[in-house]
């Protein structure tokens, strides 16, 4: 048995014969696991396009709460009287005669318009005349982001 050549290429070519359609089978499963591979990565796009317009709010309504409480602190002297409180409103204002109503009015618009013009995207600001503090509230929905809320808010405090 030693001495016995062996010929390899019938031995391989009888392999070869008994695997008919096994390159195929290899290319469909590859292609099976790249599509699902494919999905998950739309998938993640799909939630980062959401988180990242939720961050973009965010960063909207920490701007719209400073720009309220700029307005405050440019006019002190009307200010200290509490002029600037401003209930809970969701709906744009029309600017009266005052400075404290066409600011009201501006804010609303920048709200409304930074937010959107929903029912859920609202501004508030109270006043404590005791500290002599305005508090600056802006509201909106926040509920496309992963984990959302749908009534997101951010409170900024002004100190007179």
């Amino acid at each position: 048995m030693l001495n016995k050549r062996v010929n390899f290429k019938n031995i391989v070519g009888a392999r070869l014969r008994h695997q008919k359609g096994v390159s195929l089978l290899e290319v469909l499963i590859a292609v099976l696991v790249l599509s699902v591979g494919l999905l998950g990565i739309a998938g993640l796009q799909t939630a980062n396009l959401r988180n990242t317009q939720s961050a973009h709010q965010r960063t909207v309504a920490v701007l719209i709460t400073a720009s309220m409480a700029e307005r405050i602190r440019a006019n002190p002297t009307i200010a200290l009287n509490g002029a600037f409180v401003l209930a809970k409103t969701c709906k744009a204002l029309a600017a009266g005669g005052n400075i404290q109503s066409i600011e009201h009015a501006n804010w609303m618009t920048e709200i409304q318009t930074n937010l959107g013009s929903a029912e859920t995207s609202c501004g508030e600001v109270t006043y404590d005349n005791a500290n002599r503090t305005y508090t600056v509230n802006v509201y909106w929905d926040d509920s496309r982001a992963i984990g959302g809320q749908t009534d997101m808010n951010i409170t900024q405090v002004v100190r007179l």
